[in-house]
């Protein structure tokens, strides 16, 4: 058994504990945790760090097949423009996209995750994922391609979730490329499998755009990619709006990057989830809607971050991902985490590190063992270093380091 404390524990589940101590089995399995109050004693067989204590982080949204392409894509040019750079140098040997996951997935773990939401177009990653120290949940994600029909490419999806043991979900990648009788039968899946619906959202304002107006710079770089549009009719909505409505209610659902959703959005979404004339129904569905942050990736593609405010004071559940390594320099939740803190400063700590933990492992089906200090889970040990404790943030200084 070992005894850890810092500075602070972080619990999540719970308020803050200053010397906090955490007690542990050789399985990292939470035993005790500890509130000395004023009694705080340090002895031989405690461990005590200079820092804080916090659960293993979660990383909803990861693209591992993208790995290959670190560096290779130019910053600020915009999603349109991102997508294109996207499917021009994707094309990879294979020996050198699967050292690149190797490496990828590696530097998550060192980097105090322990769980991932990570999306997949082929096989490429499933055994090294089935391998990882990480837990892995899969979205294959489908998307229209030319000259091949709904049923086809929904088909090729189910088959490849069945080559793999891991959790996985068939999900759309974004509201522009998938048609209506993907979204139906995705849906339909997802209820019966009870699984996890996630979808790139409102990641670019042309992507609003093509929907109210039929346009834009999206529509054009997509075009240019072979994408047929002659029979696109805009709906006059913004993209949310306008594809929610044919996804599941009943199923959890997780909305990824968010830049470019505004309020008008966020009303909208929270009276199709929780119908505000029925209180039961929106008591029962309150921990089905989560809206995933990437910011790292959204300054790296678009220069500009969702309102996280807005988010808050809306009252949303929040995640943290780190996208892939084609629009991030790292695999790091904790720099995630600055980069929030940094552009938002008035956002309590304590609300970030759950956005990173307890909340993402909810969203993907971990919570009953990660996300929290709680008796009887495993949700592994993080200590972050360097902490101005007089305004309990994080610096730039921060670092993190996995005890267990």
């Amino acid at each position: 058994m070992r005894k850890i404390a810092a500075n602070y524990i972080f619990p999540i589940a719970s308020k803050p504990i200053k010397n906090g101590i955490i007690e542990v089995n050789d399985n990292g399995e939470i035993l005790n945790i500890i509130n000395p109050g004023d009694n705080f004693k340090e002895s031989a067989q405690l461990e005590f760090y200079n820092g804080i204590l916090v659960p293993g982080f979660i990383n909803t949204h990861c693209h591992l097949e993208l790995s290959h392409l670190k560096s290779k894509i130019k910053e600020h040019i915009g999603l349109p423009a991102f997508i294109t750079e996207i499917q021009q140098k994707r094309l990879k040997s294979p020996e050198e996209k699967i050292n690149a996951m190797l490496n990828a997935d590696r530097q998550m773990w060192n980097n105090g995750i322990v769980a991932v939401g990570d999306i997949s177009n082929t096989n490429s990653s499933f055994d090294l994922k089935e391998k990882s120290k990480i837990k892995y949940y899969t979205f294959i994600e489908i998307y229209n391609t030319p000259n091949h029909n709904d049923d086809v490419i929904f088909f090729s999806a189910e088959k490849l979730a069945e080559q793999t043991e891991l959790k996985t979900s068939i999900v759309p990648h974004a509201p522009y490329s998938v048609t209506k009788t993907l979204l139906k039968n995705i849906t339909n899946r997802a209820y019966l499998k009870e699984s996890i619906i996630s979808m790139h959202n409102q990641e670019t304002a042309s992507e609003n755009t093509l929907f109210v107006e039929g346009n834009g710079e999206l529509k054009k770089s997509l075009e240019l990619l072979g994408e047929e549009f002659s029979d696109w009719k805009p709906t006059g909505f913004n993209s949310l709006q306008s594809t929610l409505v044919h996804l599941s209610k009943c199923n959890k659902t997780m909305l990824v990057h968010n830049t470019y959703t505004n309020e008008n959005d966020i009303n909208w979404v929270l009276n199709y989830f929780y119908p505000p004339e029925n209180k039961s129904f929106q008591k029962s569905r309150i921990h089905l809607l989560y809206f995933a942050l990437c910011p790292n990736a959204n300054l790296f593609i678009e220069n500009k971050l969702p309102d996280i405010l807005m988010f808050i004071k809306k009252g949303l559940k929040l995640t943290i991902g780190t996208d892939s390594l084609a629009s991030n320099r790292q695999l790091s939740v904790l720099e995630e985490i600055k980069a929030i803190q940094t552009h938002f400063p008035e956002i309590k700590l304590e609300n970030l590190l759950k956005w990173a933990t307890l909340n993402g492992a909810e969203a993907l089906g971990f919570s009953k063992m990660l996300g929290s200090f709680e008796i009887g889970k495993t949700p592994g040990i993080n200590l972050i270093t360097d902490i101005d404790f007089n305004k309990m943030r994080i610096t730039e200084k921060s670092m993190v380091e996995k005890l267990i």
